[in-house]
């Protein structure tokens, strides 16, 4: 969607200037809402994120595929010439193709697109961050260069189809966050790895905070707390036995 968007709005009969600052709109969508996911990311957690994010980026896939699919009408020549772009919808239709394009954006801005790399961060130790993050770095350009080539030639080959394969990988990663990535918000390097060890928590049974370092500061500030009560209320016995002297 962010690198075809104009071929997705081509087939929902966007031409032109038209097409161009429509297809710039999502950028602008992007960074807004990428910037929203500052202020909740650590209440809410990665987990619920990842989880609920794809399914909502894949409930937009499947919605612009089926539109697209039934009451799509095959151009075989291209519209407005692109090879790549053999469908097109127009009417109520395409309003749905393309509110459905920026809502899937909205959802990945503030979701997925943040918390992916929150989350690579956070999972390693801090002996093999370095060379984790750079794995995850390759791993993601890899795949968006094999995205880049795969799409086009997919929407011309299967069109409305191609929509409802990422539908079904949405779906899919978000069935692999669930039952295999525990949540790590608010929570020490050493507890990280002890749930990513052989016989830590299920993933499902973690949750946001619980840190034990956490429990360990707040034990000691109720000691101290304790502490200057009971020299607070020693206080006036001395007084009084000063007085009584």
């Amino acid at each position: 969607m962010t690198y075809y968007v104009v071929y997705v709005f081509s087939m929902a009969g966007l031409t032109g200037n038209i097409n161009l600052i429509s297809s710039g709109i999502q950028y602008a969508l992007f960074i807004l809402f990428t910037t929203i996911t500052f202020f909740f990311i650590d209440r809410t957690g990665r987990r619920p994120l990842l989880i609920y994010g794809a399914i909502g980026m894949g409930i937009c896939q499947f919605v612009v595929g089926g539109v697209l699919g039934t009451y799509g009408v095959p151009v075989p020549e291209g519209v407005g010439g692109n090879q790549n772009v053999v469908i097109s919808v127009s009417g109520s239709p395409s309003y749905t193709v393309i509110a459905f394009s920026y809502l899937l954006i909205i959802v990945y801005a503030l979701t997925l697109a943040p918390v992916a790399w929150v989350y690579a961060a956070e999972v390693w130790s801090l002996e093999t961050r370095a060379y984790g993050m750079a794995l995850a770095t390759i791993a993601n350009w890899l795949f968006n260069f094999a995205l880049g080539l795969f799409v086009p030639p997919a929407f011309h080959n299967i069109s409305w189809k191609t929509f409802i394969i990422f539908g079904v990988l949405c779906f899919a990663a978000a069935v692999q966050a669930f039952v295999s990535y525990p949540e790590t918000a608010k929570k020490s390097l050493e507890e990280i790895e002890e749930m990513f060890r052989p016989g830590g928590p299920k993933p499902w049974q973690t949750k946001v905070g619980g840190s034990h370092l956490d429990t360990h500061v707040q034990d000691v500030i109720d000691e101290q707390r304790k502490g200057s009560l009971a020299s607070m209320g020693e206080k006036p016995a001395v007084v009084q036995k000063e007085a009584t002297l």
